[in-house]
């Protein structure tokens, strides 16, 4: 149990402390950035343009989380971790840490959708899920596989730019990314669906309360 602990502590203050704040960016600026306000249209603001770019960039790092699985490969491959570390305390970690990261993502994609149909901008708004997923598992390939980051397309666009066109010539590239968007595009929709579900939950429950 120990050594469970010891690798507890150091995934909590290493990888996982970090690409949970990464995760957690797009769906700050989320409710930043799409909340209704008067002119009802899109902002001429610059700085909310730039904001906009930023949400874009940075929306890949939440469903990311998700490729971190890899490292519970590795801590359960360490010596001297027991059945009981493993069981309670690295796979309970593992799963909040999951958790947590794709509600970010499910979270900053609802506002989004939720923000345009406000402007009345879209009917349809599965087509823009589905291609937000898509982008996502692109962008998170490329993360995963070229070990490339959001701001790297602003301190290093031409490496991002030929990994890119490498990609296509590398048969694992659509197979990952399919993967990554079939998984992304599924739990998109069980947490949309779970987050729906609980709004309308605590809002009867207010009004009942009010009562």
């Amino acid at each position: 149990m120990t050594e469970a602990l010891e690798l507890f502590w150091g995934n909590l203050s290493g990888f996982m402390a970090w690409n949970l704040f990464l995760a957690i960016i797009p769906c700050v600026l989320s409710f930043i950035l799409f909340a209704k306000r008067l002119p009802k249209r899109l902002p001429l603001n610059p700085i909310w343009w730039f904001g906009l770019a930023i949400f874009i960039l940075f929306l890949p790092n939440a469903p990311y989380i998700i490729t971190d699985i890899i490292h519970f490969v590795d801590d359960v491959r360490v010596p001297n971790v027991s059945d009981n570390g493993v069981i309670f305390v690295l796979i309970p970690q593992y799963i909040v840490f999951i958790l947590l990261g794709f509600q970010c993502y499910a979270v900053s994609i609802m506002n989004l959708i939720k923000y345009l149909g406000w402007l009345k901008l879209i009917k349809n708004t599965t087509w823009l899920e589905i291609s937000l997923n898509f982008i996502c598992a692109f962008g998170v390939y490329l993360g995963r596989f070229n070990r490339l980051n959001s701001w790297d397309l602003f301190t290093n666009p031409k490496n991002v730019i030929y990994n890119t066109i490498y990609n296509f010539a590398n048969p694992n590239f659509l197979f990952g990314t399919i993967l990554f968007f079939i998984t992304f595009t599924g739990l998109y929709y069980i947490f949309k669906w779970i987050n729906i579900s609980l709004f309308f939950y605590w809002q009867n429950r207010s009004k009942q309360v009010s009562v």
